[in-house]
């Protein structure tokens, strides 16, 4: 067992929105100088887990997914240990700040997670302030959202505008279609509202790709014929945000209202990520739902995913996961060239 899991019963006695802030105040300190945390941590680039999609090339197929630096705090410190890329946000045009807390939950004995936290954010102008004063110096994904009470038409056109002002600061634009936490928002996963979305975005003539990251409740046959539908205009999927589902949970928290996601995801969004890359196998997939080990991550990608997200395992398992996962990777990669 090592420290962290000794240290987690006393972490988890914490609320676990106080907890992130405290881990989130802790990795700022080094988000200019993150070369101290891969010297702490002991982690290092290896050249045979780069990964390339478009024009970009990734140093570690393993990487942060959105939510866990929703306030582009702290993306470099957690490239420090061992994230190829890190997903901030989502954010949104104007600063929100979510729904009343309590909001996060731990279902310890399911290994998950229940958040419905709103999409709370600093907005666009301030999240590019803060990149500008403080470059990334890792693969960053901007996650982009509606803000709160628009119809479908306002959505569409604040996101485009969005999409507008902050791409030039990404690496690649993840476009969240399925936050189940602020009503309104899976709307945007439809056709008919979605195409026009993509298309205006596609209008901009921008270079970043763009990923849309669907739900894990999403009927399958309707996610293929729209992508079939899109013709070419996502680069990519993310796969999956949340769900509201509550299948086969134990802990007393699965009362809470909110998206669950970590473990109790695992399966369907690693069904999603096969189904998917057998239909279209040309197009990237960022797998995310439920990676607590380096055996989960290789399994993610020999299902069909190009990058994986870790969250729910990173809290669970602790600082050194990404690291574990990249070295377990890296030899798996050796091993199979002898």
């Amino acid at each position: 067992m090592d420290w962290y899991q000794l240290a987690r019963p006393a972490i988890f006695a914490i609320d676990p929105e106080v907890d992130h802030k405290l881990v989130g105040t802790g990795l700022k300190i080094f988000n200019d100088h993150p070369q101290i945390l891969k010297k702490l941590f002991y982690t290092r680039k290896r050249e045979n887990l780069q990964v390339k999609i478009k024009n970009l090339t990734f140093d570690s197929p393993i990487g942060i997914a959105a939510g866990f630096d929703k306030k582009a705090e702290f993306y470099n410190s957690l490239g420090g240990l061992g994230a190829g890329f890190v997903e901030i946000g989502s954010v949104t045009k104007h600063p929100q700040e979510g729904n009343p807390k309590k909001r996060v939950f731990r279902l310890t004995e399911d290994q998950g997670i229940i958040n419905r936290m709103g999409l709370n954010n600093v907005g666009i102008e301030e999240t590019k302030r803060r990149l500008k004063n403080h470059p990334a110096q890792i693969k960053l994904g901007i996650s982009i959202a509606p803000g709160h009470d628009l119809e479908s038409d306002q959505m569409i056109a604040e996101m485009i505008d969005d999409v507008k002002e902050i791409h030039e600061y990404a690496d690649y634009i993840a476009l969240n279609l399925s936050c189940p936490n602020q009503v309104g928002v899976t709307v945007l996963q439809q056709l008919d509202i979605l195409k026009p979305l993509l298309e205006g975005i596609a209008a901009l003539g921008i270079d970043e790709p763009i990923f849309g990251k669907f739900s894990n409740d999403i009927d399958t046959d309707e996610l293929i014929y729209n992508l079939h539908e899109l013709d070419g205009l996502l680069d990519g999927i993310i796969l999956s945000n949340c769900s509201v589902k509550r299948d086969n949970l134990i802990s007393h928290n699965q009362v809470e209202k909110g998206g669950l996601s970590g473990k109790p995801i695992f399966a369907q969004s690693m069904f999603l990520t096969k189904t998917l890359h057998n239909e279209f196998p040309d197009m990237p997939i960022i797998y995310s739902g439920g990676i607590f080990t380096p055996e989960d991550a290789k399994l993610a990608l020999d299902t069909g995913a190009t990058l994986v997200e870790v969250y729910s395992g990173f809290i669970y398992n602790g600082p050194e996961l990404i690291e574990k996962i990249n070295r377990y990777l890296s030899e798996q990669k050796l091993l199979e060239k002898i």
